[in-house]
């Protein structure tokens, strides 16, 4: 019963964003746009799909303002970072329109801190999220707090206060290749220059734990850089992953007029996956260790269905956790993540559990 209600609380969602998806979609040249995509396909393609790549170069350490922003649960601070990004465009013909978007060059986090030395959980949200309250509920962050985590949680790209303007809702991922593209080349570089701040600030260990399109960028996150990279994560959290962002977009798309447009213009669900291969997380194996690799699900989901759970949890050689529930009735979840807690626990990664 849980699994039937959370899917059609699903099905309604994907057509609310399939209709406020469509203006943004480009206009297509039939003559030239099947081209387009074959070139920026070999573009994206050519030299980057091993380790190390070209497309995720190595950030240096970020000069990080810090904000006092108030006391947190169990004693601990809440403290708003903000940094200015040096990310570049890997594509030329990228750049300008990408760089444009000026809010978007800043990243902005809340970190919840206590003493030094206790790992930290990088807590990455879905499409449309970075607000910090609602994101603290939607990962319960008192409970990480309590079993000795300092929690991040982080704005992707063109989310949060990286979003233009007044803008109702995110321009990314979005069909636009170009974009989406660039937004997860800026999101792992952002991220990986967070972590080494996290590490030279006294972390023992950091961890990303995402949701949807930050499961994702977590399961990305974990095919680009290790507990051996300074930039890196020790473990990965994917929950109600998307995996194949190609498959997401050619599905959901599939009797909109976008889609009917593209398939006349000569492209193919086959080619977006060749043009997203640079950063789709089944490109690479992933970097952190098979015991701290961990995809949890919904049975119920029609927003990321659970065959992208399940092409992720193969590619990293484990089983999913699975609960009842959907991608926003996330019913009988608790289970899986106190097997993640428990599993992480036993790894070394947990710092002083507060007693309440």
């Amino acid at each position: 019963m849980f699994t039937r209600a959370s899917a059609a609380i699903d099905r309604g969602v994907v057509r609310f964003m399939e209709r406020r998806m469509a203006p943004r979609t480009p206009v297509l040249d039939p003559g030239g746009a099947r081209t387009q995509m074959l070139e920026l396909a070999r573009a994206y393609r050519d030299g980057t799909l091993g380790h190390p790549s070209p497309f995720f170069p190595e950030p240096a350490e970020p000069r990080i303002q810090l904000r006092a922003a108030g006391d947190g649960p169990l004693a601990t601070q809440i403290v708003d970072l903000a940094f200015r990004s040096d990310y570049v465009p890997f594509l030329p013909a990228a750049r300008d329109a990408y760089l444009a978007h000026a809010e978007n060059m800043t990243a902005h986090a809340r970190w919840w801190t206590s003493e030094r030395g206790r790992p930290t959980i990088v807590l990455l949200h879905g499409w449309g999220g970075g607000n910090y309250w609602l994101e603290a509920r939607a990962f319960v962050v008192p409970y990480w707090l309590r079993h000795g985590y300092d929690v991040v949680a982080f704005q992707l790209p063109f989310h949060g206060e990286r979003a233009q303007g007044t803008q109702a809702l995110p321009n990314w991922p979005s069909p636009n290749p170009l974009r989406t593209n660039e937004g997860f080349g800026h999101a792992i570089y952002d991220l990986r220059a967070l972590a080494r701040f996290l590490r030279a600030r006294g972390a023992s260990g950091v961890g990303a734990m995402g949701m949807s399109l930050g499961g994702y960028t977590t399961a990305l996150w974990a095919s680009i850089a290790g507990p051996d990279d300074v930039g890196g994560i020790d473990f990965a959290v994917a929950m109600i992953p998307a995996v194949s962002m190609a498959d997401l977009m050619w599905r959901h798309g599939e009797s909109s007029p976008a889609r009917r447009r593209a398939e006349k213009a000569g492209i193919t669900g086959e080619m977006i996956r060749d043009v997203f291969a640079v950063h789709a997380p089944l490109t690479r194996a992933p970097r952190v260790a098979p015991g701290a690799r961990f995809v949890i699900a919904g049975k119920g989901d029609r927003i990321t269905p659970p065959d992208q759970a399940k092409a992720l949890a193969a590619h990293w050689g484990i089983a999913p956790l699975w609960f009842d529930g959907g991608h926003l009735a996330q019913v009988g979840r608790a289970d899986a993540l106190r097997a993640v807690r428990r599993a992480i626990g036993e790894l070394g990664l947990a710092g002083r559990v507060f007693r309440t």
